[in-house]
């Protein structure tokens, strides 16, 4: 872009995304031109500064567990960076997949928001957010309630280094997404008048050697380096859905219907591209409890979306065995998911089975820390009206899958 200000000064670097983003500013240093920029055509110029927004699904009946988001639209400029960081770290350690609409600008920024983002285990997808009470090209809006489309959103030039980063990175069916050559804007000051003249430097092979090596290490390969290398800087090359694909750039084709999943493990919503298996996106826990005096079996199950902001517990009852006439099969059962110095959730099977709740991903870490997990039915529906059953205690550690959930959502 051409925005050459330099960074507000109380602005400092994050600690991620410093490998690439100074390589690239070391690179770029020599001749003293600004950092590599991949310049979007005139027409997107225009566009304000990206903003970060806190989001709440506005979508009727999700509520009191509706899915948040982030989301981040505009030209990315110098310090954009660093505004993500500070999004970030206000929303204390919950992570929120994010939604980008941006025409591309500072790839050093860029970079460095890709790193960030992979560090933080971060979803992204390409789409657009209508925030309630925030017109569309406000320099700032606050957080509150909103609506993700896909139509209409882009991802183009330096913001392709930005989707490269997420840990799972989603498309629409007719996705905008990218890309051209890197051009670097150089300013000389010459002669005794000290005019300043500006020129543009094309095919950079530090700066281009650099992209690609940041590319490979998120996992994205070609035709996405090879088509940026051979697209003029003027145009723009849009991607097909093969490119996205056969790339990994895109590895889910985002729901343009739903683009955010409002029930269930919240996060993104996406599936596998046609012709592909499913997607592997739900990160599962299970433990089977049987009750042999109630001649049932209890099957409790946790699942947490790649990326997401919400831990989903699930827990039904089957009949494993011919009870005797004194059991009765109890329709209520209790599960209670409990930790030293953290609040308790209680799941219950009550009303239409199977029991299901779902948990903000912070809540679910700080009871994963030693959390145990105590299953009985309920008081009044044992035999006599009054008696108890024992409850059934076991460790959260010991479920089937606990290690890789909470690794993935509580890293």
């Amino acid at each position: 872009m051409g925005d050459r200000r330099p960074p507000h000064p109380k602005r400092r670097p994050g600690p991620a995304g410093r490998t690439f983003a100074l390589a690239l500013l070391g690179l770029l240093a020599a001749g003293g031109p600004a950092p590599a920029d991949l310049r979007p055509p005139a027409r997107m110029r225009g566009e304000p500064p990206m903003r970060f927004v806190r989001v709440v699904s506005a979508e009727p009946g999700c509520a009191p567990n509706c899915p948040e988001w982030l989301s981040a639209e505009g030209r990315i400029g110098p310090g954009a960076a660093t505004d993500l960081a500070e999004a970030l770290e206000r929303l204390n350690g919950r992570r929120l997949p994010i939604l980008i609409h941006s025409p591309g600008g500072s790839v050093a920024d860029a970079v460095a928001m890709g790193e960030l983002i992979r560090a933080k285990g971060l979803a992204v997808a390409v789409a657009r957010t209508l925030i309630t009470n925030c017109p569309e090209r406000a320099p700032k809006c606050p957080s509150g309630p909103g609506r993700a489309i896909t139509g209409g959103a882009m991802c183009a030039s330096a913001c392709v280094l930005v989707l490269a980063g997420g840990v799972e990175r989603l498309v629409g069916p007719a996705a905008l997404v990218g890309v051209h050559q890197i051009t670097t804007v150089v300013r000389e000051t010459e002669g005794l008048a000290h005019l300043t003249s500006t020129r543009k430097v094309y095919e950079q092979l530090d700066a281009d050697a650099a992209v690609s090596a940041y590319l490979a290490a998120m996992g994205v390969g070609d035709p996405v380096m090879a088509l940026m290398r051979k697209t003029p800087a003027a145009s723009v090359r849009w991607l097909s859905l093969a490119d996205l694909k056969v790339s990994r750039l895109a590895t889910l084709a985002l729901d343009a219907a739903e683009p955010i999943a409002t029930s269930g493990a919240n996060g993104l919503n996406g599936r596998a591209f046609d012709g592909d298996p499913p997607p592997a996106d739900l990160v599962q826990a299970s433990a089977a409890m049987p009750f042999a005096g109630r001649g049932v079996a209890l099957d409790i199950a946790l699942r947490y979306r790649r990326g997401g902001g919400a831990v989903e517990a699930e827990m039904t009852v089957s009949d494993v065995e011919t009870r005797p006439a004194s059991a009765p099969l109890s329709p209520n059962w209790s599960l209670t998911l409990t930790a030293p110095g953290a609040e308790s959730l209680r799941l219950s099977t009550a009303g239409a089975p199977p029991g299901r709740a779902i948990v903000p991903r912070e809540r679910f870490c700080a009871l994963a820390k030693g959390g145990r997990l105590v299953v009985a039915p309920a008081r009044d529906d044992s035999p006599g009206g009054g008696a108890q059953d024992a409850a059934a205690e076991f460790t959260l550690a010991a479920m089937a899958g606990a290690k890789a959930l909470i690794a993935e959502a509580c890293p």
